[in-house]
């Protein structure tokens, strides 16, 4: 027995191998719009990954100056635009404000920290209050002891 071959038939024209070119720029387009949503995403990403940076270093400046106030390293008075020691670029400030309460010997302290890029509107920032008692009062006593 022979083997027989069949004829290979040729595809009517309708019925083509491989892709058109609308079908390209189709997938093309599609290619370009997620990796635009992709991108968008990563650049949210990164922005949120610095906001929370920098708000962390906001909490930790805030609670070491209000530390050095309440300790008497810094003296508990009220003042501005006072730059970190530690900050490099300088972009990193912080104010005191001291006032008197109704409670005798109590002083509020509040401490705001504040990290202002280029000396421009803060993009990171953070307050704390915090009550203490004058130290004013400890001096009056000591010297009035110390006097008898």
């Amino acid at each position: 027995m022979a083997c027989r071959r069949t004829p290979r038939h040729l595809p009517p024209s309708g019925n083509r191998h491989g892709l058109s070119l609308l079908e390209v720029l189709l997938s093309v387009a599609i290619f370009l719009g997620a990796m635009t949503v992709i991108m968008f995403a990563l650049n949210s990403g990164q922005r949120a990954e610095l906001s929370a940076r920098l708000q962390s270093e906001a909490v930790l400046r805030c609670e070491a100056v209000m530390g050095e106030i309440v300790s008497g390293v810094v003296e508990a008075t009220s003042s501005q635009d006072n730059p970190f020691e530690d900050d490099e670029t300088g972009n990193w400030k912080w104010n005191v404000d001291i006032a008197g309460t109704s409670g005798a010997g109590l002083l509020q302290v509040t401490v705001i920290v504040e990290h202002q890029p280029d000396g421009g509107e803060p993009n990171a920032a953070f307050s704390l209050i915090r009550y203490m008692r004058d130290p004013q009062l400890f001096l009056d006593a000591a010297v009035e002891g110390g006097g008898q």
